[in-house]
């Protein structure tokens, strides 16, 4: 005989929280997923796990307050520690939907498997939830109303993961997102609510657990809870969301500056034509292709004569316009398949293929001396130059490196044979010869004997123009040859191993000039450039703390400039040297800055406090929107690495003009003054408004020349108008 049941009913006010947890919890479970996807391994289980906790919470929460809807005669409570035990199966089942969800490429019997227990999850959850109701006797349930609501589960289930498959492939929509939520949502809770209804209770049945979880605020107590604790999430993963997209468009701009430095650093700015790194990159990989390829391949480098020259006579930039006009000569020469680049301020280089024999290279080369010395009209001047041409041939010259080099030798025998002819690289010739040992036996007595000197060219604030300090430049004043360009003796210097010698007393001097200039009130910081040779010396610390200490020198008024393509040969080697000197105190500066091939991951190690952008960038900055997008990036890539940027080579007011709206903290060039001897640059400072008091004297005294010595001294003149477009010391 069956036993009647009380009349039940589901109350809306409980259902309505329900089904908001539920839909939150579906659409909290999506973005949850997402941002497993974007972050990396650690942050991801993070994510994982957490969401899991948040989203199972919000089911668990749901799924209880549609069993509180259901309303009968009699007051019910529910077993605490019952209800709180249903709270594990949400969080498995939200965390293998989860884990389901971020594999998008599991497969469909895989996913079908994790949809039913899914399904089979919220059933035993609703299961557990009910046995928290103590009551005697028992409640029964409805089997096809039960039924109905497995039935509809299996399909929320299923469909939920094919509409959150899809939306989870396509880019964020809030509608579409929105909208899946509902849908999804509104079909579990369905079935949830259903299999609530199904349940029944016997007449005359009692309670047993009415004194424990129960009352009229638990609801609302439930529901405030758990959306605090989704709210919460909900906002962490908008704000990890803004973070990755805004490391992601710094990583972006960082990448598109590193490589907008990388393809300048490949490209002269002035000609367009690959430089000397770009140049060897094609060369080597002609020499890398099949061997019929590069068989016939010869280098040819071309020397203007008289190029410093002239620059010196007419200024940077009408020698630019002459390199212009000559490039785009060659490049009407040089056929397809052929590497034409500018490989130094006066030169060029040239791989050509398919030239098998001495005659078929000495008619290449006659062509391009012909095309050089056709006069070139510039501001309506006709300049005419001629070109010293040297060749070297493959495989004669087995790599890349030694076609060039080859073909530097033969250019240097060609210019000591009075220029304006071509030579071809012989073995034998790149042996010292009689000319460069005796300039090397005059460059081994020229500190004794009061030979060198050192010019300075200074360096300006660009937002107040005030004096920022000096870049110290090495001058020799031959007593038969006249003032020798440091182009001459400098590779004499590094082929006879006096280049130490001579960068030592580079670094004493500067310290002695900062000293006088201390002790007349003057306190100016002085860059020195440091040379290759010099970075390996295993004393060049102890060199750095003597020449400091001899003068009583602060570490921070001496400036080391290392030129940037040295500075990455040997990166490890010359970090320790770069935290060597840091230790000292000494101020380090990157010099030359896209002319080599630095790494960004590299540069944020070194210890250095400057950068100086390359002149090369500096010349076309009033002419070239490309000029000035790469000398942005990297002003604003040292700003953010926190270095200070001097650019070099200013020449013209607009490009000073152009720095300073870009940030530029230094400007040097010949706009603001030409290198020049000490007692100049101390007139120099008189003329701007610069002190100096009478302790002067004492600078008289060790100098030997009057501080009042007018600029326009015919010796000093004629030394700055011959090294107006040379700034050279130990490199």
């Amino acid at each position: 005989m069956s036993i009647p049941l009380m009349a039940s009913h589901l109350q809306g006010s409980a259902l309505a929280p329900a089904w908001l947890l539920m839909v939150y919890a579906i659409s909290l479970q999506s973005m949850v997923i997402r941002r497993v996807r974007a972050n990396d391994r650690e942050a991801a289980v993070a994510w994982w796990l957490g969401g899991a906790l948040v989203v199972g919470t919000g089911i668990w929460a749901g799924s209880f307050l549609g069993l509180v809807a259901l309303k009968v005669p009699i007051k019910i409570g529910y077993v605490r520690d019952v209800v709180m035990a249903s709270w594990l199966p949400a969080v498995v089942v939200s965390a293998m939907a989860l884990w389901l969800q971020t594999h998008m490429m599991a497969s469909l019997k895989l996913r079908v498997m994790g949809a039913m227990l899914v399904a089979m999850g919220l059933c035993m959850l609703l299961f557990v939830n009910a046995s928290s109701i103590m009551i005697q006797p028992g409640l029964t349930w409805d089997g096809g109303t039960l039924g109905a609501g497995v039935l509809i589960l299996l399909l929320g289930c299923g469909v939920g993961s094919r509409l959150m498959r899809d939306d989870l492939a396509r880019e964020p929509h809030q509608a579409r997102h929105l909208g899946v939520a509902v849908l999804v949502g509104s079909i579990i809770w369905t079935g949830m609510t259903l299999q609530v209804s199904s349940i029944g209770v016997k007449l005359h049945a009692v309670c047993l657990s009415a004194d424990q979880l129960s009352g009229d605020n638990l609801q609302l107590l439930l529901t405030v809870a758990v959306l605090i604790l989704m709210v919460m999430t909900h906002m962490g993963t908008i704000q990890d969301a803004r973070a990755l997209a805004k490391t992601q468009a710094l990583s972006d701009s960082l990448k598109e500056a590193q490589e907008a430095l990388e393809e300048a650093s490949q490209r002269d700015a002035v000609t367009g034509l690959p430089n000397r790194l770009g140049f060897e990159q094609q060369l080597r990989s002609i020499i890398d292709a099949p061997r019929e390829t590069a068989l016939h391949l010869c280098v040819l480098r071309l020397n203007i004569d008289g190029f410093h020259a002239f620059a010196a006579t007419y200024g940077h930039s009408l020698g630019d316009k002459l390199i212009h006009t000559l490039s785009l000569r060659l490049q009407g020469l040089v056929r397809e398949g052929d590497v034409l680049a500018r490989s130094d301020t006066d030169e060029f280089l040239l791989a050509c293929r398919g030239s098998p024999d001495e005659r078929t290279m000495a008619v290449l080369a006659q062509r391009l001396q012909d095309a050089i010395h056709v006069p070139c009209l510039i501001q309506d001047q006709d300049i005419v130059v001629s070109s010293s041409i040297g060749i070297a041939r493959y495989p004669d010259s087995a790599s890349a490196e030694q076609l060039i080099t080859h073909s530097n030798d033969a250019m240097l025998t060609a210019r000591r044979a009075g220029g304006g002819v071509h030579c071809i690289y012989e073995r034998g010739m790149d042996r010292a010869s009689a000319a460069q040992v005796e300039m090397q036996r005059d460059l081994r007595h020229a500190v004794a004997r009061q030979e060198l000197q050192l010019y300075f060219q200074p360096k300006l604030r660009a937002d107040s123009g005030e004096l920022a300090g000096v870049e110290a430049l090495l001058r020799w004043h031959h007593p038969k040859r006249g003032m020798v360009s440091p182009a001459e003796f400098i590779p004499v210097a590094e082929r006879f191993g006096l280049i130490g010698e001579l960068g030592l007393w580079v670094l004493d001097e500067a310290c002695r000039h900062v000293r006088l200039w201390h002790e007349a009130g003057l306190d100016i910081p002085v860059a020195v450039n440091v040379s290759v040779h010099q970075l390996r010396q295993p004393d060049l610390e102890q060199r750095v703390r003597e020449a400091l200490k001899r003068h009583r020198v602060p570490a921070r008024m001496l400036i080391m400039e290392i030129t940037e393509s040295v500075a990455m040969e040997d990166i490890e080697a010359s970090m320790r040297v770069f935290d060597m000197l840091d230790q000292i105190g000494v101020r380090l500066s990157i010099d030359d800055f896209g002319t080599g091939y630095s790494s960004l991951s590299y540069l944020r190690r070194l210890p250095a406090r400057q950068l100086k952008i390359d002149r090369s960038f500096v010349r076309d900055l009033d002419s070239s929107l490309d000029a000035q997008a790469i000398v942005e990036a990297v002003v604003r890539l040292a700003h953010a690495l926190g270095l200070k940027v001097v650019a070099e080579g200013v020449e013209t007011q607009d490009q000073a003009d152009i720095l300073a709206q870009l940030h530029c903290d230094e400007l040097q060039g010949f706009l603001f003054a030409r290198p020049m001897a000490e007692h100049t640059l101390l007139h120099w400072l008189q003329q701007r408004g610069k002190p100096v008091p009478p302790t002067q004297v004492r600078i008289e005294k060790e100098l030997g020349v009057p501080l009042a010595q007018s600029r326009d001294d015919g010796d000093d003149d004629d030394i700055l108008t011959a090294w107006s477009d040379l700034e050279v010391s130990p490199p």
